[in-house]
């Protein structure tokens, strides 16, 4: 699982693009504006841009007409990303929050979630996978 780190002064918004970008690049080999555009559900126009910022400050390296990739700086950031959502997403999950319900709240946690928080509770996910009867009896005593 990839190192979580704090990013001191991103906003959600950026991180869902590096998010989204790695995720092209991983699934497709490349990521164009318009997959970001048809990911994020967003205009190109505001994808550009927001590439543009990201390429500024470093976390992409972006020719227009030709796509982009991830700097280290902007893999290890949408690792981060990916790692907290995923903790996250298995928290809800393992506790029986519905899955629908669970992403849409694993997407508002994930940004602002301080690092200690997103530590202790991939702590306690590893633990109730390794504690079936644990995770039992504590599903048991929250859905009553």
């Amino acid at each position: 699982m990839a190192r979580v780190v704090q990013v001191k002064g991103e906003t959600p918004r950026l991180e869902d693009y590096l998010e989204a970008i790695y995720h092209l690049i991983h699934d497709k080999g490349y990521a164009s504006t318009l997959d970001i555009s048809d990911t994020l559900k967003v205009k190109p126009p505001t994808v550009t841009l927001t590439v543009q910022k990201l390429a500024a400050k470093g976390y992409l390296i972006y020719e227009p007409y030709r796509g982009m990739t991830l700097t280290k700086k902007g893999e290890k950031t949408a690792l981060s990303v990916i790692s907290r959502h995923n903790i996250i997403s298995e928290f809800l999950s393992l506790i029986g929050v519905e899955e629908k319900v669970a992403y849409e709240d694993t997407e508002g946690i994930e940004h602002y979630i301080q690092p200690i928080t997103i530590h202790k509770i991939e702590k306690l996910v590893d633990f109730l996978r390794k504690n079936p009867d644990q995770l039992r009896a504590i599903r048991d005593y929250i859905d009553d």
